[in-house]
């Protein structure tokens, strides 16, 4: 009996072999019937499986993850060389995903659709003062620093308590994103507002727990998944229901308003007759909305959070930086983006936080639309692709002691920025996070002004076992911070 099944394995083995060597395709390791590789995946941290496989096969490898085949690349001249490509401008088409977000919004488009609300949303970045200078700008900057105002007072009546982070700067980055995404900054004991909250707190576990249904749709017959599917869909439907009521109110008021909201259904009505009717729809506007406010919120405050722990957890660095913060706000003021531009050393360290905490370390999978070829080998059409961010911003070949938070390394001998090519926290290519230049402004003045009034320190009494397991991390939607307390002790 065990002789045949020998056999058996023997001969599938075999087969792949085969079939792999004759198709040309990237090296990798062996998988399983129906499984692929996924049984020797770590489930809580399958980035660094894969960086280790990296260091097995090369900067590019093939390997089966369920019912995607999958192409795995980690060396940042072929990442950006690939992802430039108009082969790799679509999603990797997941079932799960398509049932959740019913091929809306942005993020999990492509083609046409995604094309126009790529353009749309770059146009409302530009209008609401996402540019290189102008009244717009400075506007936006106010905006900014009126919510960064309100943490510091929020955080200075913590009387040195320690305090949540992720509660915290939800709260806090979420009203930002409210107001130019929603025209609407709600109170924050408002029922609709906790509610959203809530959502964007519980999300990223049960996204952990569905991530699987990914590349096994087959797992939906257990009820956990199942469950869980149909709690993310609720969620989604009972925000689409905030979001409709608050666009039944808007009425008039969208004329004089730049929000993405207003400007949405200013572009519905424009567009009304015409032939691309379809692309602005209440429907697509709602999948919109919840798209660029889950990664408005669910990125920055996650980074945010890790750059805050790594000043409490290197105090030299944290007062240098508070040193130089000191001399160039002489007015008793919060420190702008133009006084920012004078202190390398704060853009150094949130690189460097990005770097070590990239919130995406397995990279946003791609989708080859057409069969091309890739440093000799052959990618099929509907291979996923993997930019394993997490590999090439811990690469020894490009970084010195790369898990050491060393900031210093993005600065050049006379104190100026250094552009890293393996550095690419925002993706890269024509898919690259449209975000990226209003994410960095809102955390330098968070951050900047934080450190600013406060020396930042962990939590007393923290064990080394406990902290490792903070900074390791718990990887959802993003790579988060395990839940904790930092205190912020007012120096000014």
């Amino acid at each position: 009996m065990f002789w045949i099944i020998g056999v058996i394995l023997f001969g599938v083995l075999c087969a792949g072999y085969l079939w792999r060597s004759n198709r040309n395709l990237p090296p990798g390791p062996w998988g399983v019937p129906i499984f692929g590789y996924l049984p020797w995946l770590n489930p809580t941290e399958p980035y660094k499986t894969l960086t280790a496989l990296a260091s097995k096969y090369g900067p590019i490898y093939s390997i089966q993850m369920g019912k995607h085949f999958a192409v795995v690349m980690s060396d940042p001249t072929l990442v950006r060389m690939a992802l430039a490509r108009n082969e790799l401008a679509d999603r990797t088409n997941f079932e799960v995903v398509n049932e959740i977000m019913q091929e809306h919004g942005l993020i999990f488009t492509h083609g046409p659709l995604w094309k126009e609300q790529r353009k749309f949303v770059c146009n409302w970045l530009k209008v609401i003062g996402v540019t290189k200078f102008g009244d717009k700008k400075n506007n936006l900057q106010l905006l900014i620093a009126d919510a960064v105002s309100t943490t510091i007072s929020k955080l200075r009546q913590s009387n040195n308590r320690p305090i949540d982070t992720g509660t915290f700067f939800l709260v806090h980055i979420g009203d930002f994103i409210n107001l130019i995404v929603l025209g609407k900054a709600w109170p924050e004991d408002d029922p609709n507002w906790i509610y959203l909250r809530n959502l964007a707190e519980d999300g990223s576990k049960k996204f952990a727990i569905a991530t699987p249904l990914s590349v096994l749709p087959i797992l939906k017959i257990i009820p956990k998944y199942r469950n869980t599917v149909f709690e993310v869909i609720e969620g989604v439907k009972n925000t689409h229901l905030i979001y409709k009521t608050l666009m039944e109110k808007r009425g008039n008021e969208i004329h004089e308003s730049d929000d993405l909201m207003a400007m949405f259904m200013k572009e519905m009505t424009k567009r009304k007759n015409d032939k691309d009717s379809h692309y602005f729809t209440e429907k697509q506007c709602c999948f919109l909305l919840s798209d660029l406010f889950g990664a408005g919120v669910e990125t920055t405050v996650n980074t945010l959070r890790w750059f805050l722990l790594y000043m409490a957890l290197n105090q030299e660095i944290q007062n240098d930086l508070q040193k130089l913060l000191d001399s160039a706000c002489t007015d008793g003021g919060l420190i702008g983006l133009e006084q920012i531009e004078s202190i390398p050393l704060l853009k150094a360290c949130v690189s460097e936080t990005m770097r070590l905490r990239p919130v995406a370390p397995s990279g946003i999978p791609r989708s080859v639309n057409t069969e091309i070829t890739i440093s000799g080998y052959r990618i099929p059409k509907g291979t996923m692709v993997l930019p394993l961010q997490w590999a090439m911003h811990h690469d020894e070949k490009y970084w010195t002691d790369p898990e050491t938070f060393r900031p210093k390394r993005f600065l050049d001998d006379e104190g100026n920025m250094i552009n890293h090519k393996a550095f690419m926290p925002f993706q890269a290519g024509k898919r690259a996070c449209v975000g990226d230049t209003l994410s960095y402004w809102i955390l330098y003045l968070f951050g900047a002004n934080i450190i600013h009034n406060f020396n930042v320190s962990a939590e007393q009494g923290l064990s080394e076992k406990e902290i490792n397991t903070i900074m390791d991390g718990e990887f959802g939607i993003t790579l988060s911070p395990a839940t904790h307390k930092v205190v912020f002790k007012s120096r000014i």
